[in-house]
């Protein structure tokens, strides 16, 4: 079953190094808000479906390369920082 998350459009995963192994992933928000709600909201299931990536030898290490925003027009929102 595939659930519905407010403010999310898509993910894309690209290809990096085919020697290495290296995929990088990019996941695309209508808003950092949206996505701060997402982290907030699923923060447990995410933390689980991580190990079991590792744990299965999927997924060796996740490192995140930055954040970035291609449109600055949902005004001045307010949003917690998260580490």
């Amino acid at each position: 079953m595939v659930r519905r998350v407010e403010g999310f459009i898509r993910s894309e995963v690209r290809q990096e190094s085919t020697d290495e192994r290296q995929y990088r992933v990019l996941d695309f928000w209508k808003s950092h808000l949206d996505f701060e709600f997402f982290r907030c909201r699923f923060q447990a299931e995410c933390e689980k479906f991580d190990q079991l990536l590792q744990l299965e030898g999927l997924v060796e290490k996740q490192q995140l390369v930055g954040t970035y925003y291609l449109d600055d027009s949902s005004g001045t929102e307010e949003v917690p920082a998260f580490s």
